[in-house]
C-alpha cells in the first residue's frame, strides 16, 4: 500500500490528471480504495500526506521529539538507536512536533 499511494500521489504531483495514464491513474485508485485507502499505509507514508496536507495529523502514530531531551544513560534515548534510524528519527520528530504543512496549493486540493 505505501508504494502504491505514494508513486499516486507523485504522479499526480508531476501534472499527471487523476484519470490520465491511459486509465492507469485511475486502476491504481480504484486499487488503492479497494484494499482500504491510504490510512492502510505505513506511518512513513502518513506522515509524507500529512507534510503535504492531505492527511490530518492526528492519524500519525506519536513521535515525540522530547525523547531527545532524556538522559543518555536511559536505554530508549533515541541517541542509542542505530546511525540510519536516529538521522531518519531526529527530523521526522521535528516536523511531527511542529505539525508542520507545506503550502496547500490547487495541486494538493484536487
Amino acid at each position: 500500500m505505501l508504494g502504491s499511494v505514494l508513486n499516486y500521489v507523485a504522479l499526480r504531483l508531476l501534472g499527471e490528471g487523476p484519470n490520465g495514464g491511459d486509465g492507469a491513474m485511475k486502476k491504481g485508485r480504484n486499487w488503492i480504495l479497494d484494499h482500504g485507502g491510504a490510512t492502510f499505509m505505513a506511518s512513513w507514508g502518513k506522515f509524507w500526506l500529512s507534510v503535504l496536507g492531505v492527511y490530518d495529523w492526528s492519524g500519525n502514530n506519536p513521535v515525540p521529539p522530547e525523547f531527545w531531551l532524556l538522559p543518555k544513560f536511559m536505554p530508549i534515548h533515541p541517541g542509542r538507536m542505530a546511525c540510519y534510524l536516529r538521522m531518519v528519527y531526529m527530523p521526522i520528530s521535528y516536523i511531527y512536533g511542529k505539525r508542520f504543512v507545506g503550502p496547500i496549493t490547487r495541486l494538493c486540493k484536487n
